[in-house]
């Protein structure tokens, strides 16, 4: 049976060969760039770098200057949109100097979009919006009759993210104003201007907007009026009706918040608050999905880009396809038959397989739902502390016969802000803890000296420690020994320990210690704070504590680092005999640069 599947297989292979040698090579750099845009928001990091180098490859041999800097520039994306920013800061740097060198004006442009992109995932507004107008003087002054409207965007996103009207509207403006704007740029610029037309009641603005929205997508197809937009446009024109109708097509969030305004505005004050706390439960039961919009938004925008390459690359192949249609049924209707023959048989042998593994698989997956279940109930209750603070000052604050001092505001503010600090710190040290827990390694990607690593990490940390405690940094180790270290993750692991000394310090010396032994590089970071209860110092590796019926969060920032030393080979441990505060141990093989 298995020499008859070989035959047919030959066969197939015999008719599909021409087929192949005949395809077009001007496809190639096409199809890389679907892959590469298809990749970008994986965690395949191998298989992206990996198709990115082909397409440099590719576009250099076709003498394509912009996709060559373009898939260069996206491989920086890559890694800040992984968090990996100071190996994403490298690449950017190093096409930079390249294009520099080549006088290439769009290759200079790419570094400049790059090195934004990079501060906008770190999520430093600042630095990001000053990145990115960066990228659009450039462009205007080199690129004057080509659109910048693509980083213009990225400025609105932010100023939308810091709630600033005034600056949202501004580059709204400045999108419409762009030559040569593509229609999605102009759809999104117009739909912001919609929404604060409407926030500000102006009817007749917001009607102009409605139909510039009309138009381009009777134009173009592209800017459909989103269910909001008609929802919105029925309110403002005081067609409640409608509204009401209407509002059955939009998310649950966006209905009840709708509802209510419609039913504020029929005078039905009960329906309208009865909708305002479905939306407040929907609004909190979703807290967890804000962070990382960022992220999603340029994943949005690289997989819109992917879909048309990949749409164009179809109608291209169309007529190929057409032609070598009854060769590819022929090879394929051989191909079934062989594996139809061959896979009968290797099914009844991988059941009998399975349904011995079966009972055993089942078992564990029952006892990983328990784990699962019984970590997502402590983690819940700790998400629930700071929302509390953070629906009660809330509700305070909508309350419109309530008198409120202005000392009363910046308590209640100063509150709101703490609380959502200590609930997004959560949520990225959960994201984190699960990243480093899924791994079975981590790459050895970088090569430097220990010395510089410390002193790095406390010229990062000094700013955040209190007055009157100094961070210091003292070792036995040569500067000139070079070793190869995971960066992103040593960075990590020092954060993590230096932010635990620091919290627990408020006076003294907080100190790194690096020294060579038989067995690796042992580095220690001592304190002089308030050290750790005896009781407590077999758990401190623990994420949770016992007690009674309930189990608390006890930081996550130490169980992080056991796991990022268990990845790297090493060892970590408190260690007791020093008395003076608290000192962190932790022992890494020495893999030493050749």
């Amino acid at each position: 049976m298995l020499r008859i599947f070989r035959v047919l297989l030959l066969s197939a292979i015999c008719i599909a060969y021409p087929m192949h040698i005949t395809a077009n090579d001007s496809t190639d750099s096409r199809k890389l760039q679907a892959e590469m845009l298809r990749y970008i928001s994986t965690t395949d990091r191998e298989k992206f770098m990996g198709v990115t180098e082909q397409l440099k490859k590719v576009s250099q041999k076709e003498n394509n200057e912009r996709l060559f800097y373009t898939a260069w520039a996206n491989q920086a994306v890559y890694e800040a949109t992984h968090q990996y920013y100071t190996q994403a800061a490298v690449i950017a740097r190093e096409l930079e100097a390249y294009a520099k060198q080549q006088d290439s004006r769009f290759g200079q442009y790419s570094a400049l979009h790059a090195l934004a992109v990079i501060e906008l995932q770190k999520q430093d507004y600042d630095a990001a919006e000053q990145a990115f107008q960066k990228a659009v003087d450039y462009r205007h002054r080199y690129f004057p009759k080509e659109s910048a409207a693509d980083d213009i965007q990225e400025q609105m996103k932010i100023a939308n993210h810091r709630k600033d009207a005034k600056a949202g509207e501004k580059y709204a403006r400045q999108i419409l104003d762009e030559p040569n704007v593509a229609p999605i740029h102009m759809g999104r610029a117009l739909f912001r201007l919609s929404q604060l037309a409407f926030a500000r009641g102006q009817k007749e603005e917001y009607n102009r907007i409605y139909q510039e929205l009309a138009d381009l997508r009777a134009r173009t197809g592209i800017g459909t009026i989103e269910p909001v937009v008609e929802v919105n446009y029925n309110i403002i024109n005081g067609n409640y009706d409608e509204a009401l109708r209407l509002c059955q097509q939009l998310s649950e969030e966006k209905k009840a918040d709708r509802m209510a305004l419609i039913y504020h505005k029929l005078g039905d004050d009960t329906k309208a608050y009865e909708q305002m706390v479905k939306f407040k439960k929907i609004n909190d039961s979703i807290v967890l999905v804000s962070h990382g919009n960022v992220v999603a938004s340029c994943y949005v925008q690289m997989n819109n880009e992917r879909m048309k390459l990949e749409q164009n690359l179809l109608e291209e192949q169309n007529h190929e396809l057409t032609n070598r249609l009854y060769f590819t049924l022929a090879a394929a209707a051989i191909i079934i038959l062989g594996l139809l023959v061959y896979q009968r048989q290797q099914r009844v042998k991988r059941l009998q397989v399975d349904n011995a593994k079966l009972g055993n698989e089942l078992e564990k997956t029952e006892k990983a739902l328990d784990v699962k279940n019984e970590f997502l109930s402590n983690i819940t209750n700790e998400l629930r502390a700071p929302l509390h603070p953070i629906n009660g000052f809330s509700d305070l604050l909508g309350i419109e016969d309530y008198e409120m001092q202005p000392e009363e505001r910046v308590v209640m503010s100063g509150y709101i802000k703490n609380s959502s600090k200590v609930l997004t710190k959560l949520i990225d040290e959960m994201a984190e803890y699960s990243f480093f827990e899924s791994k079975k390694s981590l790459p050895l990607n970088t090569t430097l000296s220990p010395n510089m690593l410390c002193m790095h990490m406390i010229d990062a940390m000094k700013a955040q420690c209190k007055e009157g405690v100094q961070l210091k940094f003292e070792t036995t180790i040569p500067d000139t020994l070079m070793v190869k270290v995971n960066m992103d993750a040593m960075e990590h692991l020092l954060k993590h320990l230096l932010d635990n000394a620091i919290h627990f310090t408020d006076k003294g010396n907080i100190t790194i210690r690096c020294e060579e032994t038989e067995t690796g590089i042992r580095t220690s970071v001592t304190d002089t704070g308030r050290g750790i209860d005896p009781s407590r110092r077999d758990h401190v590796f623990e994420m949770f504590t016992d007690e009674g019926d309930n189990a608390r969060l006890t930081g996550m920032g130490l169980p992080i680092c056991q796991s990022i030393v268990r990845l790297l080979g090493g060892r970590i441990w408190y260690d007791k005999e020093y008395t003076d505060g608290a000192r962190f141990v932790f022992e890494l093989p020495e893999f030493k640069a050749s």
